[in-house]
């Protein structure tokens, strides 16, 4: 079996979806499918990477995030004929016109709607719907977001649910405390329990409510934010405005985030809207055995990973006296926390990247059978 993936960076990016697929396609291959990735990258070339191969193709513009090739045009015409199979990572508007064009069997695999673009989502709409009538199957990488997800209004009848998985051996690297910010470290040499929460600071994520969540937590602990963005310098500004120097720390981009992970005492994902379809970075923290705390977002896959009273506790988004009650609540009941951490390990056997890649050659196999 012959599969090529249509995603959106090369390696040795490292964005959620980068490394869910790049650990999938590592799987296919240890498994004896030949997955290949046809990519965006600086400039056009054809390399292997962890077991699989990928052609780079030179960007040439970037139109409200889509990235848009004339090689990547060029080298899917030269080589969609070498694959029994298209896989298309979707949002990727140039991927998908190109998959009208061949008469392989097609997947679509559906991270996320376009949500911010939307003056180049009402023009682009009508391709996106001959894509959608196209593809053999939709995968969905939460029933929450399949079943509430406008765009796909009319096709759910494809939808399969495969949540994203992690390949847990990346866990077992990088966690080396010595990569550990000195912030971070005074942190936990001074004793105090961290709340991490990590991603790029942009208003979707909800840090401003975690940021005002530190004035209703416990003296003993700190709320810790990694990542950087365009709202740092306004997060930073809000923090010294309501005087929590001593107990929120934006500590910036990370580049090694394993180790933080491992040393935090509760993993928290703010967010508002359902711009945050997932949330790998939770999967990351259930390895750990970290308590989550996720917002009850309509549509979001993050409660999905996370189960309320299971796993951690889901809140109301916006909302910081109710993310503060949760911090409060699991760091102060020993039993509670050992209770959710207990769980949070044995739910992540679910999204190993074996038990996922498994499914999804169950599901090329019912295709492509299908297609005898």
């Amino acid at each position: 079996m012959r599969v090529l993936h249509l995603g959106k960076l090369c390696p040795p990016n490292e964005g959620g979806i980068e490394v869910f697929t790049y650990d999938l396609l590592e799987y296919l291959n240890s498994k004896g499918i030949k997955a290949d990735l046809l990519c965006f990258g600086d400039k056009t070339f054809k390399e292997n990477y962890k077991e699989f191969d990928f052609y780079s193709c030179k960007m040439n513009i970037k139109l409200n995030s889509a990235p848009l090739s004339w090689d990547f045009i060029k080298t899917f015409k030269e080589i969609e004929k070498n694959y029994d199979l298209i896989h298309v990572h979707s949002p990727n508007p140039l991927a998908e016109i190109l998959s009208l064009f061949t008469n392989k069997k097609v997947i679509a695999h559906w991270h996320s709607d376009i949500i911010r673009q939307k003056l180049m989502y009402f023009f682009y709409k009508p391709f996106q719907q001959m894509y959608l009538k196209k593809v053999d199957r939709i995968i969905c990488t939460s029933p929450q977001y399949l079943h509430t997800s406008k765009q796909l209004e009319g096709f759910r009848d494809k939808g399969v649910v495969i949540p994203l998985g992690l390949n847990p051996r990346k866990f077992e690297e990088n966690q080396n405390d010595k990569n550990l910010k000195e912030e971070f470290k005074k942190l936990k040499n001074e004793g105090k329990k961290i709340v991490l929460s990590i991603g790029r600071l942009v208003e979707y994520k909800g840090f401003e409510y975690l940021i005002e969540a530190g004035k209703y937590i416990d003296d003993n602990t700190a709320i810790v934010i990694a990542g950087s963005g365009p709202l740092f310098h306004s997060l930073q500004k809000k923090v010294k405005n309501l005087k929590l120097e001593d107990k929120v720390f934006l500590i910036g981009r990370v580049d090694k985030v394993n180790a933080y992970i491992k040393n935090c005492d509760v993993f928290c994902l703010p967010s508002i809207t359902r711009n945050e379809a997932f949330g790998l970075v939770l999967v990351e923290a259930l390895y750990f055995g970290k308590p989550l705390i996720t917002t009850d977002v309509y549509g979001s896959g993050m409660n999905y990973v996370n189960q309320n009273d299971i796993t951690g506790f889901v809140v109301p988004p916006r909302n910081p006296i109710a993310l503060a009650e949760a911090i409060n609540k699991i760091l102060s009941n020993n039993d509670l926390y050992i209770k959710f951490s207990q769980n949070a390990k044995e739910r992540f056997k679910e999204f190993e990247i074996s038990n996922i890649g498994d499914k999804i050659i169950s599901l090329y196999e019912e295709i492509l059978v299908g297609n005898k």
